[in-house]
């Protein structure tokens, strides 16, 4: 088998994907065939190493993440059971999907209400500072001077305990955008192909 009939022959097994990811994969697949060529095997040499395009395709697909995967396996079997599959099976996914989407907008909600509470909390202690000073003030025009120093001291303490959880507010806040941001990941990790992940896995294993 040549190089051009390799491809063509991996373009119809992958014909269940998206062009875009077709093309993806013949264009790694053909420069993976032309560095061996310049390593010194011959084009057929080259095309058998890279194992048969059956066995390429499998490992292409077993690649991706589960629900696309069953998807394309089921498309590339018969695009009828496909759509079969997802009509008769509709009323059950569509739920799995809506309990699904529930829980990761519960849990998202959760954290980002952390979040708000001790931005709440700062704020509240700076604010009663203006509000000790007004009070002091009004002791001080009656001349109540103990009263008024007690509450310029409490003021200043809101202030400072207001400064520190602005303090912790703000370092909690960028850890609960790297932790949403993670568990965002890991719900929607079933449905998408993480970036890292390169047709070259299956290279390396025919290799």
């Amino acid at each position: 088998m040549n190089k051009q009939e390799f491809l063509d022959r991996l373009g119809t097994l992958l014909s269940c994907l998206p062009a875009s990811r077709v093309a993806e994969s013949q264009a790694f697949y053909a420069e993976a065939i032309a560095d061996r060529m310049e390593e010194g095997m011959t084009e057929e040499e080259a095309v058998a190493a890279l194992g048969s395009p059956g066995a390429v395709a499998d490992a292409i697909l077993d690649e991706m993440p589960p629900v696309p995967r069953v998807m394309a396996k089921t498309r590339r079997r018969s695009t009828v059971l496909l759509w079969a599959l997802i009509i008769v099976g509709s009323p059950l996914w569509l739920a799995l999907l809506l309990t699904f989407a529930l829980v990761a907008l519960g849990v998202y909600l959760c954290i980002w209400m952390l979040a708000a509470m001790l931005w709440a909390i700062a704020a509240a202690a700076v604010m009663a500072l203006p509000l000790a000073l007004i009070l002091a003030f009004a002791g001080l025009m009656e001349g109540n001077v103990p009263f008024a120093l007690a509450y310029v001291g409490e003021g200043l303490l809101a202030a400072a305990l207001g400064i520190v959880c602005f303090s912790a507010a703000l370092s909690s806040s960028r850890y609960l955008v790297r932790l949403s941001q993670r568990w965002m990941g890991k719900m929607l990790s079933p449905f998408r192909r993480e970036r890292s992940q390169a047709p070259s896995d299956a290279v390396g294993a025919t290799a």
